[in-house]
């Protein structure tokens, strides 16, 4: 049971890995394609058609499927005024009982998400732009990347509640201070 689990983790850490870099990639192609977007515009005077949609396109893989890869790293924005002064052990239940409620909000998402995507292909749904690409192609990023997320969020859980058991909690909320903002007392005041 425990290799199957492990074999589960490494599966979804890696698709989680390859959809975060390939999110990666999508944002930096989506620059370039709004780059060469203004340059032919602008500086050629030809019409372009197809580059903004695409661009959005690349762009919504980014946020849907880049999530997974930020939540497997931790790299979510956390509002830390509160918990950083919980005790260890009452900081590390929150953070799983928030996980939870992520990781249900999550899972809802993408069982509705499934759905639209297959009636996109289902009925041969296009754009209705110049340039008409099928609509699946989008429709798809936000099933994958809420399907991903919830499933790293089962891990990231998992593996909390496996640290909480053994005690392995750190002292400091380290990840969430500003330690590197030196505060006098005169800029409190």
């Amino acid at each position: 049971m425990k290799l199957l689990g492990t074999l589960l983790n490494r599966i979804i850490d890696g698709l989680t890995y390859i959809t975060g870099w390939v999110a990666a990639l999508c944002l930096v192609g989506a620059a370039l394609v709004v780059t060469e977007a203004v340059i032919v515009r602008k500086v050629l005077g030809i019409s372009t058609i197809w580059q903004i949609e695409a661009s959005v396109f690349m762009l919504i893989f980014t946020v849907f499927a880049g999530a997974p890869f930020v939540q497997k790293n931790e790299h979510h924005l956390n509002v830390d005024l509160v918990i950083i002064h919980l005790s260890p052990r009452t900081r590390e239940i929150t953070l799983i009982v928030v996980s939870i409620v992520s990781c249900i909000l999550a899972g809802i998402l993408a069982w509705y998400a499934w759905p639209m995507w297959w009636e996109a292909v289902i009925n041969n749904e296009h754009s209705e732009s110049l340039w008409g690409p099928p609509l699946w192609i989008p429709y798809f990023f936000l099933p994958l990347g809420m399907t991903l997320l919830f499933l790293q969020y089962l891990v990231y859980i998992r593996d909390k509640i496996v640290k909480l058991r053994k005690g392995d909690l750190r002292e400091e909320a380290e990840r969430f201070e500003l330690k590197d903002i030196d505060i006098s007392e005169a800029d409190r005041k």
